[in-house]
């Protein structure tokens, strides 16, 4: 007899992405509202920037929202990969991870905070700008989606 407590593989991942996404969401706005806090009280008296202020800080909070969610299914699909590399050994999964962890240092580098602070203050606040950030998210899903099959 089968066991029917065992969930459907195609809903376990679906759970198992939907997770990760809310969570790398919430990630992102405390990050952004933390970050939004300091940058306010170190840019906020500058004139001028209280006009373009809620401009900026929309598309600053999107786009730590979209990075941080972008890093939640890196880590879910280092994970995976990583505990399957344990059980094969394999050589292709070995530079899937590798690539992955190269990808989480790239999404990691490019938080909006530490370009603020570590690129001399330059920061593009623009929606073309989360473009980039966007295509990634959804080539993730895709890719995150494919491997849970």
């Amino acid at each position: 007899m089968q066991n029917k407590s065992k969930m459907d593989p195609k809903a376990k991942a679906l759970a198992i992405l939907f997770t990760l996404l809310i969570v790398g969401a919430t990630v992102g706005v405390v990050i952004s509202m933390a970050s939004l806090g300091f940058l306010k009280g170190r840019f906020g008296s500058i004139e001028g920037a209280r006009v373009i202020w809620r401009v900026f800080a929309d598309n600053y909070m999107l786009g730590t929202v979209i990075i941080c969610m972008n890093l939640s299914l890196l880590l879910g699909l280092l994970g995976s990969y990583v505990s399957s590399f344990r059980k094969t050994k394999s050589s292709f999964l070995l530079g899937l991870v590798l690539f992955l962890g190269v990808l989480f240092v790239q999404s990691l580098l490019s938080l909006p905070i530490l370009g603020i602070l570590l690129a001399n203050f330059s920061y593009q606040s623009g929606l073309f700008s989360l473009l980039p950030n966007m295509f990634e998210t959804i080539a993730l899903i895709i890719l995150f989606h494919l491997s849970m099959e």
